[in-house]
């Protein structure tokens, strides 16, 4: 029997890499938008785990849609209240940057700090698909990983890999 209930456990780790990856790009869009903005208003907020739950309501059982939907407002609960918050690090990242002085070391000891909180978040946050994906039919997780694992588009980003097609010139 698979560990995580018909879901093995790389096919879990998968699911939560993915899911890591689309909130490193959510946040590295987010920082270097941020940065670039003349008016110093944050970027407008992609929401991926949203356009995933719209495609796959009515895809899936009522039941795994609504542990899906928790588990998306919880994902999003746990990253506004950890220090993994995008919205601090960018008023960190800001006040640094428009010091008279800059502080290498203390630009790098925010960054260091802000990604050691992702680690510790990402953790908690894969644990916590586990825990889901490992009640949700397998039916479901099937939807589920087609929607989450779908081609150029899908809410984490391209696949990894050279795009296909001819190279550029």
């Amino acid at each position: 029997m698979a560990p995580f209930g018909g879901v093995s456990r790389s096919g879990v780790l998968r699911i939560a890499l993915l899911v890591s990856l689309g909130i490193n790009l959510f946040l590295a869009g987010s920082w270097v938008g941020s940065l670039v903005r003349s008016d110093g208003g944050p970027p407008p907020r992609p929401r991926p785990l949203q356009n995933a739950l719209h495609d796959l309501e009515g895809r899936i059982s009522n039941d795994s849609f609504a542990k899906i939907e928790a588990l998306v407002g919880e994902i999003d609960g746990r990253f506004r209240a950890s220090p993994a918050d995008p919205r601090r690090m960018d008023e960190r990242l800001r006040a640094l940057l428009g010091a008279e002085t800059f502080d290498p070391a203390a630009f790098a000891a925010t960054v260091d700090n802000f990604l050691a909180a992702r680690n510790e978040t990402d953790k908690g946050i894969a644990r916590r698909i586990g825990e889901v994906l490992a009640v949700v039919p397998v039916a479901d997780r099937k939807v589920i990983a087609e929607v989450v694992l779908r081609g150029p588009g899908r809410p984490f980003g391209p696949p990894p890999g050279p795009p296909p097609g001819p190279p550029p010139r």
